[in-house]
C-alpha cells in the first residue's frame, strides 16, 4: 500500500495545474464555510455583549407599553413588589443641541438623552468614565456625555451644554459636564451622541413625570420568575412589557436569523460545487490510468489497495484545500466583519471560531473531498485486467455511478450543513434554506435531460459564423455527457444563487417602492424627535406655505390584542382618501377612511387580517390599560399599511389615538405639494421645518436610503455567491483541459486535414461558450424559483411579479464570460499540439 500511496501522490504532482485547481476549489468552499462560522460566532458574541450592555446585572426589565411612560405610581408599585432588591428607573428621549455659534444656520444636531437615578443605576450597570466624576444626585444640574459626542462637539470637562426645555416656553437649560463616558455610551442606535442626566433633572427638562423603563435586580432567594409574578400582581394601572436578558437576546437573534441562515446556505452551496470539481479531478485520474490500474490488479494489487490509491489523493487534496481555505476564510471573515459593522443593528466585532470549530471546518472540507472520491475509488477497484485494454470505461456505467455519487455527496454536504447550522437561527430559516438546497439539487439532476436541447439552442449564436467549430464543440460536449452535465450543473447552481439573491433584493426594493407609492400621502416626510400636538402652530405654518397642498400627521404606537403586541398608526382618513392612498381588498374605501376621522373603527393590513381571522364588520379588541379595552369595528382591509416595530400597523383615526390610546402627537408629517410647485415650495418648507427642529426627508431620499441599505446587505451575499461561480469556472477549466487531452489524436488528424491553429483554438472557446450559455439558462431559471421560495417563505409579503432583469443579465454575462475566460488555457493547449505527435498519440 505504501508504494501505491507514493504513486498516488506522484500522480497529483505530475498534474500540478489540475491539482492546483482542485485545491483552490475546495479551499474556496472551506473559506466560505469558515467565514460563515466566524461571522455567526461574531454575531453571537455581539448579541451577548449587547444584552450585557442593555440590561447590565438586571434580572428583569419593565418597559412602558404604548405612548405613555410608566407613572410614579407604577414605579412605586414595582419598587414595593416582593423580591425586588433594586429598581433602577430611566427616561429616554431625543432632542437637539443648539447649532454651533460659528454656523447658526446649520441644522441642529440630534442627541439621545438618558435620565437615571445615579444610586440604583450603579447597582445595575457600570458607566465606564474616560474622565471626570459620576453624577452626584437625581436633582443636580449636571451631565455626562459620551466620548464620541465630546470629540464631535469639542466639549471638555467643566464645559456647559445647553438643552432646550420642552413642554413650555421656558428658556433652555444649561448643564455642567462633570464626566465623559467611554466610547459611544450606554445607548444603542444613538450613533454615540449620548447625554446622561439625573432623572429628576431630565423629567423637569422634558416636562414628563414618567419613566421609560425600570431595570430590576431580584433579591436574595427570589427568582426572576417569582419577581415577575409579583410585579404582575402589583402593576395593574397601565400596560407594560416585562423581559429578561434571555428574551432580549432571543429578540436580537431573531433579527439576525435570516442573515445567518443565508450565509450558511451559501457555504453549503460552495462546498457542493467544490465537490463537483474534486469528483471530476479524481474521475479523470481514474480514466487516464485505466490501463495502469488494471495492470496493477493483474500484478496482484487488491481492490482495497486501488481504493486507497484514490482515497489518498482525495485526502491530500482535502488537507491542502482545508489549510488554504482557513487562510482565505480568515481574510474573507475580516471583509465580512468590516461590512457588517456598517450595516448591523448591533455593534459587531468578528470573533474567530473556537479550535473545535476550526477542526470541524477542516474535517468537513476533508469529508466532502473524500465523499467525492468514493465513486471514483469504487470504479478504480472494480477495473478488471481485461478492461485495462480499453481506452475508457463504459460511459453508461460511469453515468449511473456518477448519479449515485451525486445523491451521496448531496446528503454528505446536507449533514455537514446541519452540523454547522446556527443553533439559534430558527427552524424557519433552516426549512427555507433546505428547500432552496433541494431546488438547486433538482436543477443538477435535470441537467442531463436538457443538455441536448439547450446545447443545440446555445450553439445558434456561433453557428452562423463558426459552423465547423460549433459542430465539433457540440460533439465534444455530448461525448461524455455525465461529466459535462456535472460541469454545467456546478455552474448553474452558482449562478442560481446569484439570481436568487438578486431576486430577493429586487423584491425588497419593489416592496419598499410600493409602500411609498400606496401608503404615504405626500412628497416629503418631516420627522420630529418629540410628539407634535395636532393644535401646534408648526403644522399650520407648514400648511400655509405657498405650494403646499396639505400636511398629514402620523404617529406609530404600540397596542396589545390578547396579550400579543401589535403596532398601530394614527392617520387622517380624509387625507388618505383625497390623496388616493391605500389599496383596499375588502370594505368600502370611502366609507372606511371617512369613518376613521369619526372614531370607533380600524383599518387592518392584509397580514394582520389573515393572522387574526378578522374581516370587515368584526370587532378588534385592544387593551388600553387599567383593565380597560377599546372595541374597534374593522371598517376595511388593505394590501399594506404603515410599517411599525414588529410588522405593519393597524390604522386608527386621530380621535381614537388621542382620546382612547393617549397618543400625545405626531411623529411624522407627510407633506403634499401642489402639482408643479414643489420646486419653489420645497426649499421654503425645509427651512421652516429645520427652524422648528424638524427633519425634512423627500421621498426620493427615503427610497434612496432604503436602496442603499439593501444594496449593502445583498451585496455581501452576492460576493459570497460569486465564490461558487468561481469554483464552477475552475471546473470548466478542468473539463475543457481533459476534453482536449482526450482528443489529442482527433485534433492532430484535423490539423493534418487542414484545420488551422486558430480554428482549433476557436473550437475550444465555442465549447466553453455553449457550456456557459447552457449553465446560465439553467441557473437563471433555477435562481428565479429559489428566489421566489425565499421571498414567499420569509413572510415579507406577497410575491411581486417583476423579474430581476439586472441580476438575470449579470448571471448571463458571468456565466458566458467566466466560461469563455476559463477556456483560455485549454484553447492554448489545443492550438499548440504538434501534428505528428498528436497523430501518433496513444
Amino acid at each position: 500500500m505504501g508504494g501505491l500511496s507514493s504513486l498516488a501522490i506522484r500522480s497529483l504532482a505530475a498534474r500540478r495545474g489540475r491539482t492546483g485547481l482542485s485545491v483552490v476549489g475546495i479551499a474556496l468552499g472551506v473559506a466560505v464555510l469558515y467565514a460563515s462560522l466566524a461571522t455567526d460566532a461574531g454575531i453571537a458574541a455581539s448579541i451577548g455583549r449587547t444584552v450585557r450592555h442593555l440590561v447590565g446585572r438586571a434580572d428583569l426589565r419593565v418597559e412602558s407599553f404604548g405612548p405613555v411612560g410608566l407613572s410614579a405610581e407604577s414605579l412605586a408599585a414595582i419598587d414595593a413588589a416582593p423580591g425586588v432588591a433594586v429598581a433602577a428607573p430611566a427616561l429616554q428621549r431625543r432632542t437637539y443641541l443648539p447649532p454651533a455659534e460659528n454656523d447658526a444656520s446649520a441644522a441642529p444636531a440630534p442627541v439621545t438623552v438618558l435620565g437615571i437615578e445615579p444610586g440604583p443605576e450603579a447597582s445595575v450597570r457600570d458607566l465606564v468614565l474616560a474622565g471626570g466624576v459620576p453624577l452626584s444626585g437625581p436633582d443636580a444640574s449636571e451631565a455626562l456625555i459620551s466620548a464620541t459626542l465630546a470629540a464631535a462637539n469639542g466639549t471638555a470637562l467643566g464645559d456647559t451644554i445647553t438643552l432646550p426645555k420642552l413642554g413650555g416656553d421656558e428658556a433652555p437649560v444649561d448643564l455642567t459636564v462633570v464626566g465623559i463616558v467611554a466610547g459611544d455610551g450606554p445607548i444603542l442606535g444613538s450613533a454615540g451622541r449620548t447625554v446622561i442626566l439625573p432623572l429628576h433633572t431630565m423629567q423637569r427638562l422634558f416636562d414628563d413625570a414618567t419613566v421609560s423603563r425600570v431595570d430590576i435586580v431580584a433579591g436574595e432567594g427570589a427568582s426572576p420568575a417569582e419577581v415577575s409574578t409579583a410585579i404582575g400582581v402589583a402593576l395593574t394601572s397601565q400596560p407594560y412589557v416585562i423581559s429578561t436578558p434571555a428574551s432580549v437576546a432571543d429578540s436580537l437573534r431573531s433579527s439576525s436569523a435570516d442573515f445567518r441562515s443565508t450565509t450558511a446556505l451559501i457555504a453549503a452551496v460552495a462546498l457542493f460545487v467544490g465537490a463537483f470539481l474534486i469528483f471530476n479531478t479524481l474521475s479523470m485520474t481514474v480514466s487516464e490510468r485505466v490501463r495502469e490500474l488494471g495492470l496493477l490488479r493483474a500484478a496482484g494489487a487488491t481492490r482495497r489497495q486501488l481504493v486507497g490509491f484514490v482515497v489518498v489523493q482525495a485526502i491530500v487534496l482535502g488537507i491542502l484545500g482545508g489549510l488554504l481555505g482557513l487562510v482565505a476564510g480568515f481574510v474573507l471573515a475580516e471583509l465580512m466583519a468590516a461590512d457588517l459593522r456598517s450595516i448591523a443593528s448591533i455593534p459587531f466585532e468578528r470573533v474567530d471560531p473556537s479550535l473545535g470549530s476550526i477542526v470541524a471546518v477542516v474535517a468537513i472540507g476533508l469529508g466532502v473531498t473524500v465523499a467525492a472520491a468514493i465513486e471514483p475509488a469504487r470504479r478504480a477497484s472494480s477495473i478488471p485486467p481485461v478492461e485495462a485494454l480499453r481506452d475508457r470505461i463504459d460511459p453508461t456505467t460511469a453515468r449511473r455511478a456518477r448519479l449515485a455519487w451525486l445523491v451521496g455527496v448531496f446528503v454528505v454536504v446536507g449533514i455537514a450543513g446541519l452540523l454547522t447550522w446556527p443553533r439559534d437561527a430558527g427552524f424557519a430559516g433552516l426549512a427555507r434554506s433546505g428547500l432552496v438546497y433541494l431546488v438547486l439539487f433538482g436543477a443538477v439532476l435535470t441537467a442531463p435531460f436538457v443538455l441536448g436541447a439547450l446545447g443545440r439552442l446555445a450553439g445558434l449564436p456561433f453557428r452562423g459564423v463558426l459552423r465547423v467549430e460549433e459542430r465539433l464543440a457540440r460533439a465534444s460536449i455530448v461525448r461524455d455527457r455525465s461529466r459535462t452535465t456535472l460541469t454545467v450543473g456546478a455552474l448553474a447552481i452558482g449562478l442560481a444563487m446569484v439570481v436568487a439573491i438578486g431576486g430577493v433584493a429586487h423584491q425588497s426594493r419593489l416592496a419598499a417602492s410600493v409602500w411609498l407609492d400606496e401608503v404615504i400621502p405626500g412628497d416629503e416626510l418631516v420627522t420630529s424627535i418629540r410628539p407634535i400636538a395636532l393644535d401646534e402652530d408648526v403644522i399650520g405654518q407648514l400648511a400655509a406655505i405657498d405650494g403646499v397642498a396639505r400636511v398629514s400627521p402620523f404617529a406609530v404606537f404600540e397596542v396589545a390584542r390578547n396579550g400579543v403586541r401589535m403596532d398601530a398608526a394614527a392617520v387622517v382618513g380624509g387625507d388618505m382618501l383625497a390623496d388616493g392612498r391605500l389599496r383596499f381588498i375588502d370594505g368600502d374605501r370611502t366609507a372606511a377612511l371617512n369613518d376613521l376621522d369619526k372614531g370607533g373603527v380600524a383599518v387592518l393590513p392584509r397580514s394582520i387580517a389573515e393572522r387574526t381571522g378578522l374581516t370587515v364588520g368584526s370587532t378588534l379588541t385592544l387593551a388600553v390599560g387599567e383593565g380597560k379595552v377599546a372595541d374597534l369595528r374593522v371598517a376595511g382591509v388593505t394590501e399594506r399599511t404603515l410599517p411599525g416595530g414588529v410588522g405593519e400597523a393597524v390604522l386608527v383615526g386621530w380621535p381614537d389615538a388621542t382620546a382612547v390610546f393617549g397618543v400625545a402627537g405626531a411623529d411624522v408629517l407627510a407633506v403634499r405639494y401642489v402639482p408643479g410647485k414643489a420646486a419653489e415650495a420645497r426649499p421654503v418648507l425645509e427651512e421652516a421645518a429645520r427652524t422648528a427642529a424638524l427633519e425634512p426627508n423627500p421621498l426620493e431620499t427615503v427610497a434612496g436610503a432604503v436602496d442603499t441599505a439593501l444594496a449593502q446587505v445583498f451585496g455581501l451575499f452576492d460576493a459570497l455567491a460569486l465564490v461558487a461561480v468561481v469554483v464552477a469556472a475552475l471546473g470548466i477549466v478542468n473539463t475543457l483541459t481533459v476534453s482536449v487531452l482526450e482528443r489529442v489524436r482527433e485534433l492532430g488528424v484535423l490539423r493534418a486535414a487542414g484545420m488551422t491553429r486558430d480554428q482549433v483554438r476557436r473550437t475550444v472557446v465555442v465549447e466553453a461558450g455553449i457550456l456557459g450559455i447552457v449553465g446560465s439558462v439553467l441557473g437563471i431559471v433555477t435562481g428565479l424559483i429559489a428566489g421566489a421560495i425565499l421571498v414567499l417563505l420569509a413572510g415579507g409579503g406577497p410575491l411581486i411579479l417583476d423579474l430581476p432583469w439586472l441580476s438575470i443579465a449579470a448571471a448571463l454575462v458571468l456565466g458566458i464570460g467566466i466560461s469563455m475566460a476559463a477556456s483560455w488555457y485549454p484553447a492554448r493547449l489545443a492550438s499548440r499540439l504538434a501534428i505528428v505527435a498528436a497523430v501518433q498519440h496513444e
